[in-house]
């Protein structure tokens, strides 16, 4: 059976790198790993399955911004050129010979095996129809991110998998991610960190790794999600701390007692923070800010600009993920 062709990148400083951080960025203010119980830090924690490493770099409010509100939230998706190419130029800088070495033992690493590895493919599963979908595999050998992210974009009808792994684990996690695009090609289910689609396909891909032929090629493989995997309260503290600092703090944030808001602005944050979430309608917007002269002073421009203040100061306060949203039609609601 004819294989996908393959390609690696092991260059920290490539645009596959740089989606991989916005990726990672998005991640974080979606807040998908710290509801998952990872830990978000600014530094390899070799070996830790629940380590998250975000590079500690320099990222302008601009950046932020620009992944707040881009609709991209997986591998699969483009994220804006205005935030990778921000992330690129970072890593220009970056120590860039810190992890050549450990990426490109990997990538030689994983040459060795892969011929095996689709045999036994071959040989022992059912997935010949996903096989025969996927045009290509994209991998990436990086210090950065979880253990492994992955995702099987559409190109037609057919698939291009996009696969991390990080320089901590061995060539056998390669492996693991493609299995695991495998399964979900093949059974149609994705699935975020913690659902039921994820769970499940984690249970599939430990039975090969440790009941199976499969695991000759990643002896060491262990489930994340596994209850021996139990919170680590120091690495929490670290992780909370940082997450406050990239500006998306875990404790609950009480706006009004910021001193920086206009007694307009002021109002209006109080009834969006009272209505929990639930719509703050136009008309009741404009009430808020202009009382009794809001049929004189209202319009949809003015009323953009207040929200705008009121966004740019909460992000002045170093709290960049997005609070206030606008429905489309209808008015604001504030998350927190």
């Amino acid at each position: 059976m004819k294989y996908p062709d393959i390609a690696i990148s092991t260059g920290i400083t490539g645009e596959l790198e740089a989606q991989y951080i916005c990726f990672i960025a998005k991640n974080i203010t979606l807040k998908r790993y710290s509801g998952g119980n990872y830990y978000v830090l600014p530094h390899p924690d070799n070996g830790n399955q629940r380590a998250v490493f975000f590079p500690n770099l320099p990222y302008s409010k601009n950046f932020w911004r620009v992944i707040n509100f881009c609709a991209s939230d997986s591998l699969s998706h483009s994220f804006p050129k205005e935030a990778t190419g921000e992330v690129r130029e970072l890593l220009s800088k970056y120590k860039k010979n810190t992890y050549q070495k450990e990426c490109l033992k990997i990538a030689e690493d994983w040459k060795k095996i892969e011929n095996k590895f689709f045999n036994d493919i071959d040989k022992f599963l059912n997935f010949k129809m996903a096989l025969s979908k996927i045009e290509k595999i994209n991998i990436l050998i990086t210090p950065f991110g979880t253990l492994g992210s992955f995702n099987p974009p559409r190109v037609g009808n057919n698939f291009n998998l996009i696969i991390t792994s990080r320089v901590d684990f061995p060539a056998g996690n390669i492996g693991a991610g493609i299995l695991q695009n495998l399964y979900i090609v093949q059974n149609k289910t994705g699935g975020e960190i913690g659902s039921g689609d994820y769970l499940k396909r984690m249970s599939a891909i430990e039975f090969l790794f440790i009941n199976t032929v499969f695991s000759k090629y990643y002896p060491s493989f262990e489930n994340p999600d596994n209850d021996k995997f139990s919170v680590s309260s120091s690495l929490l503290t670290k992780s909370n701390a940082y997450l406050k600092k990239l500006g998306f703090p875990q404790e609950k944030i009480d706006l009004l007692k910021s001193e920086i808001f206009s007694p307009q602005e002021g109002r209006l944050l109080k009834c969006l923070q009272e209505k929990k979430g639930k719509i703050v309608s136009f008309d009741q917007t404009s009430q808020i800010l202009w009382g009794r002269n809001s049929y004189d002073k209202y319009s949809p421009q003015a009323m953009a600009k207040v929200i705008e203040n009121i966004r740019r100061k909460i992000q002045d306060q170093g709290i960049n993920k997005e609070v206030i949203f606008t429905k489309r039609g209808k008015g604001y609601s504030l998350f927190i």
